[in-house]
C-alpha cells in the first residue's frame, strides 16, 4: 500500500473516489457534500491532496481545503474504500495529510473535520485538539 501526495497523474480515480464518498454518506447517514470530479482533480492539480493506492487500485482519499489566504487549513473528504476499511489505513492516510499540510502550509492554524467518532478518535490519537 502506498500512500502518496496527490497529483494530475492519479486524476482518472477522481470518479471513483466521488462514488465512494457518496455512498459512505449514504450509509452513514452523514451530511458529507457531494464534490465533484473536477473538484477533487482541482485537489490534485494543486497537491492539496493525498491518495493512498493498493497497486493501480483506490484504497483511500483526502484533500486540503485553505480559506482566509492560506492562514487556516482543514484535512477533510477522508474517505476509504469498503475494501480496506478496518485495517488502519484512515489514521495512515491522516497522518500523512496532516504532515504534508504542516510542511506546505506551515504558518496555517491546521484542523481536521469530522463526521464521526472513529474519526474523531484518530485525530485525538494524532494530536488535535
Amino acid at each position: 500500500m502506498k500512500i502518496l501526495i496527490a497529483n494530475t497523474s492519479h486524476s482518472r480515480y477522481a470518479g471513483i473516489i466521488c462514488d465512494t464518498i457518496e455512498e459512505s454518506a449514504k450509509v452513514r447517514g452523514t451530511g458529507i457534500a457531494r464534490r465533484t470530479p473536477d473538484y477533487i482533480i482541482n485537489k490534485m492539480e494543486k497537491a492539496n491532496a493525498v491518495i493512498a493506492l493498493d497497486g493501480d487500485k483506490f484504497a483511500g482519499f483526502c484533500y486540503i481545503e485553505t480559506w482566509s489566504h492560506d492562514r487556516y487549513v482543514a484535512n477533510s473528504g477522508l474517505i476509504v474504500h469498503p475494501d480496506y476499511r478496518n485495517q488502519g489505513l484512515a489514521k495512515k492516510i491522516k497522518e500523512v495529510i496532516f504532515e504534508h499540510s504542516r510542511k506546505k502550509y506551515h504558518q496555517a492554524t491546521i484542523f481536521g473535520i469530522i463526521t464521526g467518532l472513529a474519526l474523531r478518535k484518530i485525530n485525538y490519537e494524532l494530536g488535535y485538539q
